[in-house]
């Protein structure tokens, strides 16, 4: 088979999904067998897409993310069969975000895209239904993102890019974006600055995206003696992101819209006891006691918050051992790559269809 990966860009400017095409492609290379050999290729602006597409001459074409140039690519193009993964684009938070845009784009190509797909990956049951309530009849595999699992017994060589105390610190680790729930964080965190629950911990942000902004707002807060236990900061990636997770008590994600975000697996995978919102769709985290509930409400987060705060080391750990459980089970590439190859397969013909593809 000869599979080509779209996305929107490489790297930082495409937030996690560059991330899961790096880590998939690698996979189905891994997962690629001597006598069926499956040849990748990940493209993605500034590339000619239409002009490397042609040279490659894909069987299939995988489509990552909607409202990019790679869609655009897809829709004028006659590149078939193709799989297109939303990657948590058609959730209603996330529609309602630049609306006039989406719905142009909708009404111009990516409505045919979807309707003409193979096959649509939705990361979860929730977005099973949300692409079925766009009108959307094309089979849907249901086939989450994974992470790479850490090797925890490693000594990790780097330092944290805060400064090392007696404190516990509450990581959040993602870009810095509306979505996220940074504003009611912050909020629900000042509310707690007093309270003796909170006493022991600290709030370390860890982001890109938006220029310096927040970093620039919490400096003037503390001006004000506002969020005097909150650091804001640049990215990390690779190495360094690790030592992150290795240094932080546990994390921390609140936000508004998701498709199945890569920081709360990444952190389930090193052991960190998560606080999540129901928007991360992620419930087998909750059901599995890996997680709490902290949606994007400034009035019900400090609860969620204290209530972590509460837990003595063991409850923590337990919670902790539960996420890299759940992850090393159900989120790791080598099944993603299995599944996704399995489908590839049965698309062009070499297989029956997989239980996991939804044909309503």
């Amino acid at each position: 088979m000869r599979i080509a990966h779209l996305s929107r860009a490489r790297g930082a400017a495409d937030g996690g999904i560059s991330l899961i095409v790096a880590e998939m492609s690698e996979a189905q290379r891994h997962h690629s067998v001597a006598d069926a050999p499956t040849h990748i290729r990940w493209l993605a602006p500034p590339d000619n897409l239409a002009f490397e597409l042609s040279q490659f001459a894909p069987d299939l074409v995988h489509v990552h993310g909607l409202w990019s140039a790679a869609n655009r690519t897809l829709a004028r193009g006659s590149w078939q069969p193709s799989v297109i993964a939303p990657q948590g684009m058609l959730d209603a938070w996330a529609l309602a975000q630049s609306p006039c845009l989406k719905r142009a784009a909708w009404s111009l190509y990516e409505q045919r895209n979807l309707r003409r797909c193979a096959a649509v990956q939705a990361l979860s049951a929730a977005e099973h239904r949300a692409i079925r309530a766009k009108g959307i009849r094309s089979p849907v595999a249901i086939i989450p993102n994974a992470v790479s699992l850490p090797n925890l017994g490693q000594t990790i060589q780097l330092s944290p890019p805060w400064t090392m105390g007696q404190e516990r610190v509450l990581l959040f680790l993602s870009r810095y974006h509306p979505k996220k729930g940074l504003a009611p964080l912050l909020q629900a965190w000042q509310s707690l600055e007093s309270s003796p629950a909170s006493r022991g911990w600290r709030l370390v942000l860890v982001g890109y995206g938006d220029q310096g902004r927040l970093a620039r707002s919490v400096t003037q807060a503390q001006a004000r003696g506002e969020l005097l236990r909150v650091e804001a900061l640049g990215p990390c990636f690779g190495a360094d992101k690790q030592a992150c997770f290795s240094a932080a008590s546990a994390f921390v994600l609140p936000s508004f819209s998701e498709g199945l975000p890569m920081a709360a697996l990444e952190a389930m995978a090193h052991r960190l006891p998560c606080l999540l919102s129901a928007a991360c769709n992620l419930p087998g985290a909750f059901s599995a006691g890996a997680a709490l509930v902290a949606d994007p409400d400034p009035a019900a987060l400090p609860a969620a918050l204290e209530h972590l705060f509460s837990l003595s080391d063991a409850e923590l750990a337990s919670m902790g051992a539960a996420g890299a459980q759940l992850v090393a089970s159900s989120f790791s590439w080598a099944r993603v790559a299995e599944q996704t190859l399995a489908l590839y397969r049965w698309i062009l013909g070499g297989s029956d269809r997989p239980e996991w593809v939804e044909l309503d």
